[in-house]
């Protein structure tokens, strides 16, 4: 009875090590938060795989840039903290949104971005960061014109 015990827990032991030890984080992705990954940060590994109780997964990578996916791995919100959207981020965005910072804030840079149910919401750098809301073509929706 007692080698059968003894037989038993080294097996789960051994199992649980060689599921935790070796695992990749983006084995835990949705295959398109994964995909996305690939395309925008291949050269950049991951620090933490965090879900919540809505089935969304929040990453940071090792550069302090997070992104948030929903369970189908769309994302939902990528926060450069202090670096600014990478070409290949900005083209995820309408052209619009791009044109309209260049435009009316020179030397701005976007930080975050969240996808809004009536578009997009826009961070861009401190000192005094700035809030932009868009539609989901691009178009700029004035502070006094939205109502959400």
């Amino acid at each position: 009875m007692k080698i059968r015990n003894l037989f038993f827990n080294t097996l789960v032991c051994a199992s649980l090590i060689g599921c935790t030890v070796g695992d990749d984080p983006k084995s835990n992705l949705p295959s398109g938060a994964e995909s996305f990954l690939n395309k925008h940060f291949s050269d950049v590994n991951i620090s933490t795989v965090e879900s919540d109780d809505d089935s969304d997964v929040e990453v940071t990578l090792e550069n302090k840039i997070r992104i948030r996916f929903d369970r189908r791995g769309t994302w939902e919100e990528i926060n450069t903290k202090r670096n600014g959207m990478s070409e290949s981020l900005k083209k995820l965005l309408p052209n619009q949104i791009n044109n309209y910072v260049s435009k009316n804030y020179p030397g701005r840079v976007i930080r975050k971005v969240e996808r809004k149910k009536y578009g997009y919401e826009v961070t861009l750098n401190k000192p005094d960061p700035v809030i932009l809301k868009f539609t989901k073509g691009g178009a700029h929706i004035p502070e006094d014109e939205f109502a959400q």
